[in-house]
């Protein structure tokens, strides 16, 4: 592969997928991956949709897991089957995977601590004053940081360096659309697609940030603009979508921060209107939208009932993305095997996401 340093390992066995009552489709399977940054062997997971043909640009769809979660348990458990969407709308999807390392104090109570470096995550203050109201774990804190001070949980290494990398890697081994490239991601995962969107805002067209924020007070600007969607429930305490205090102690911005911030000095970007989608039609979430007759709209959306879990999706299912798959398996043996996603479920948030890209493909 023209020198790089990708290994495909392995392919995962092929699965049907339930549409409908009455419609099945057939997926393909994901190949891992990894590439060499700063020492460190990092993987990553590539779905490519049966439209690829190797001939025609794809868009691609970079999601990022959450904290203590990984690249193949989210897919699985999370978000429970997102490749059903990308084989629908046509998207070449890659799953990378945070750095972690094992916490606890004896084999029967260690356990992989996954984590993005999104670099507010290990500061202890910020322009709008303290980050947590508590202490974290000193025992949660990855080895690669020292010290984690009292509110630092998030990995040190260079994630910011790894996901241009991996970009760049995706753009150069598969076709692709370049002005077609989505980055997005859940909770932590979020917060990494927040901070990634800012400082490599030229390599993407549109960001997607799912039950996950930057710290108050570290809400930024692409240098170029980008649309923006934010998906959070109403009733989520792990990272509340309004900036109060969360259950961990931990201040996040509210969406409605990062929404003015995103579009900084532009004059619609307090502007606010309801903002209605078809997919929408008959759940209890409320949308809103700034700078709507741009090329840069940032959509808010609230999820009345919805709790820090994968939007549309009925209850948490499984370790909620702390497993990992076959496919996963040897290079986190520590890991559950995932339950297989549930196809039979329609999830809103996977459809709105696609939906939200595909609007802005190729701008």
């Amino acid at each position: 592969m023209n020198g790089r340093m990708w290994l495909a390992i392995v392919f995962c066995s092929v699965g049907l997928l339930n549409a409908s009552a009455d419609e099945k489709t057939e997926i393909n399977s994901m190949t891992r991956y990894v590439l060499e940054h700063e020492g460190l062997e990092r993987e990553y997971f590539v779905f490519l949709p049966s439209s690829y043909d190797g001939l025609s640009g794809h868009p691609v769809a970079i999601f990022m897991h959450g904290y203590g979660g990984t690249a193949t348990g989210t897919e699985a458990e999370v978000e429970q089957g997102l490749n059903f969407y990308a084989e629908k709308y046509g998207y070449v999807m890659v799953y990378p995977q945070g750095t972690w390392f094992m916490a606890g104090d004896s084999p029967e109570t260690q356990w992989e601590v996954t984590s993005w470096n999104h670099i507010s995550g290990g500061l202890d203050t910020g322009p709008d004053g303290p980050i947590c109201e508590t202490e974290y774990p000193r025992e949660l804190c990855p080895p690669e940081c020292g010290s984690c001070g009292k509110c630092g949980w998030v990995s040190c290494h260079d994630d910011i360096g790894f996901l241009r990398k991996l970009v760049g890697e995706i753009s150069s081994g598969f076709k692709v659309d370049g002005d077609s490239v989505f980055v997005s991601g859940f909770s932590n995962g979020a917060m990494m697609t927040n901070r990634i969107a800012c400082e490599a805002s030229e390599m993407f067209a549109a960001a997607a940030l799912v039950s996950g924020r930057l710290e108050r007070g570290f809400e930024c600007t692409p240098a170029k603009r980008l649309p923006l969607l934010q998906m959070n429930g109403g009733k989520d305490r792990t990272v509340p979508y309004d900036g109060s205090l969360s259950s961990g102690q931990y201040y996040y911005a509210s969406t409605t921060a990062i929404a003015e911030r995103w579009n900084s000095g532009e004059a619609c970007a307090t502007e606010r209107s309801e903002w209605l989608s078809p997919t929408l039609a008959g759940e209890e979430v409320q949308c809103t939208i700034a700078c709507a007759d741009t090329d840069h709209p940032s959509i808010d959306c609230v999820w009345a009932e919805g709790n820090h879990r994968w939007p549309g999706t009925p209850d948490f299912r499984g370790s909620n993305g702390y497993c990992v798959t076959e496919l996963q398996a040897e290079s986190m043996p520590d890991q559950l095997i995932c339950i297989p996603p549930d196809y039979t479920v329609d999830k809103w948030g996977s459809r709105l996401m696609f939906e939200f890209f595909d609007e802005h493909r190729g701008k």
